[in-house]
């Protein structure tokens, strides 16, 4: 697992492809197909796109996880979270909205309205 220690602070896009553990500072967006482990003197102001991230720290952003978004007793997030899981514990800060599991598609039998389809009449 790859590791950023607490005295490192990076401003701009974080892209890796293997598991993180981040116990700094980052100030923009965080990209991966891996987990993203986020420590509890981390901050993260920016967007986050993961397939999972587990969060002790801190937050500000919204969060799009693939798989499953973990926030511990320890976290404050201030942001939307759409994952396929979420899990929150008790004395988490969470202010945002979430969304969780998979879209449903529309069905095309289905109209915004609520007036029945008219029927022709019949000829006979």
């Amino acid at each position: 697992m790859n590791q950023l220690y607490a005295h490192v602070e990076i401003k701009g896009s974080l892209t890796f492809s293997q598991d993180l553990l981040l116990e700094g500072r980052v100030l923009g967006d965080v990209f991966s197909t891996a987990c993203l482990i986020i420590g509890e003197e981390a901050f993260v102001q920016g967007t986050i796109n993961t397939r999972s991230v587990i969060i002790s720290g801190r937050v500000e952003g919204d969060i799009h996880v693939q798989e499953r978004c973990e926030v511990k007793s320890t976290a404050t997030v201030l942001g939307n979270i759409t994952s396929a899981t979420f899990v929150i514990e008790a004395g988490a800060s969470f202010c945002g909205r979430s969304q969780i599991g998979s879209p449903q598609p529309k069905s095309p039998l289905l109209s915004s309205s609520n007036n029945p389809p008219k029927q022709r009449p019949r000829v006979i």
